[in-house]
């Protein structure tokens, strides 16, 4: 009986740390794994950017073959995250962003007092416009060069058309009636709209900018995914960057329902980590866990996680979360250090990340920016 109850309680020990209690695969990032990875990234996009600026979009790396397609939206996140690259000093993005930001300012839709990006054979969305301002704040920051300002106002006026009046922010604008479709909700423009409109006003604080941040904000936190029925909650990464940004206004007002929205993403997105750092892609794990997720899913995980660090740091009620998130993104990077491709002969795999032997751009951009956001929070706190 004994023999038996013990069997027993090892067999149900053993099925709860094959099923239950799964050890997390995080790895060992160091500052020099880190920046390595991240260089790689970056490498991927210089090997493959297409003369006139735009980027190797889809690609099947067992057929060797270029899947086609292409995202104007995802074109100017890729534009932010070689910004932020150039920032942080690895080589050759500075020249590709370059390269990027030119093919989008060739691209720009003229409206009445604004104008947006998307080329002539795409719709108008707000995504699009909100990550070049981004990149352009980025770029500003890190040169100096006030040479985009207009642009910048100009894209600033679209953005502050398709915010509401409680803070609603509204995917498409309709060429063809001039005015922006109704309930064109996305799950991430309002969280990129929010971003760009905060780092707007941190540039240039007497624009009014800040007006229509706070909006974003307050509504974000408060009413988005009921009114736009999103269910579960949206994980938003770019509303991470927006309270990020707003945190370092000279007196950013924080209110209790952003720190209370704050503290429910941390939790949200520290959970996610935890579940998604478990995936080996093994029988056990592949039939309890799932499959590994994409590039862009995990690297969205870091990104979140590095910058609700940054707030967490920045506000002394929220200081208490700080490590916890710095390990949680320490994590994610570890993570995208192991899936990361490598290879000598072929520069669509080298630096890449791929998911049943496809890999597309932005897995790329979320990767890097999430092992750069993770390299900002090894500095001083």
């Amino acid at each position: 009986m004994v023999a038996r109850g013990a069997l027993l309680w090892v067999l149900t020990l053993g099925g709860l740390r094959a099923v239950v209690v799964q050890p997390e695969h995080c790895g060992d990032p160091t500052v020099e794994s880190l920046t390595s990875s991240a260089q790689a990234a970056v490498d991927w996009f210089v090997a493959n950017q297409r003369p006139d600026g735009r980027w190797l979009y889809r690609y099947d790396r067992d057929s060797d073959t270029d899947l086609g397609g292409y995202n104007s939206v995802r074109h100017a996140g890729v534009v932010v995250s070689l910004e932020q690259a150039a920032t942080a000093g690895l080589a050759g993005a500075a020249g590709a962003a370059d390269d990027g930001l030119a093919w989008a300012l060739d691209n720009l839709h003229a409206g009445p007092g604004f104008r947006a990006l998307a080329p002539p054979d795409s719709s108008v969305r707000t995504g699009a416009s909100a990550l070049l301002v981004a990149a352009l704040v980025e770029r500003r920051d890190r040169t100096g060069d006030a040479r985009h300002d207009a642009v910048l106002h100009d894209l600033g006026a679209f953005l502050g058309v398709m915010v509401g009046a409680r803070g609603e922010v509204l995917g498409a604008w309709d060429r063809d009636t001039r005015a922006p479709v109704p309930e064109s909700w996305n799950q991430f423009f309002t969280g990129e709209a929010f971003w760009a409109l905060a780092l707007l006003h941190r540039t240039f604080p007497d624009a009014g900018y800040g007006a229509t941040a706070l909006r974003i904000a307050d509504y974000i936190a408060t009413e988005r995914d009921d009114v736009e029925g999103w269910w579960p909650d949206v994980a938003d990464h770019w509303a991470a960057y927006g309270f990020a940004a707003m945190a370092t206004w000279p007196d950013p007002p924080i209110t209790a329902e952003h720190r209370d929205y704050a503290r429910k993403q941390m939790g949200i997105q520290s959970l996610q980590i935890r579940w998604e750092s478990q995936r080996t892609n093994s029988f056990i794990s592949h039939h309890t866990r799932g499959r590994q997720t994409l590039g862009a899913g995990l690297g969205t995980l870091g990104e979140a996680l590095s910058q609700w660090a940054a707030v967490a740091r920045a506000a002394p009620d929220l200081g208490d979360h700080a490590g916890t998130l710095v390990e949680r993104a320490q994590c994610t990077a570890g993570a995208l250090i192991e899936r990361q491709a490598s290879s000598a002969s072929d520069p669509a795999e080298h630096g890449a990340w791929f998911q049943f032997g496809v890999t597309q751009m932005d897995d790329q951009q979320h990767a890097l920016s999430a092992l750069l956001g993770t390299l900002a929070l090894a500095g001083p706190a």
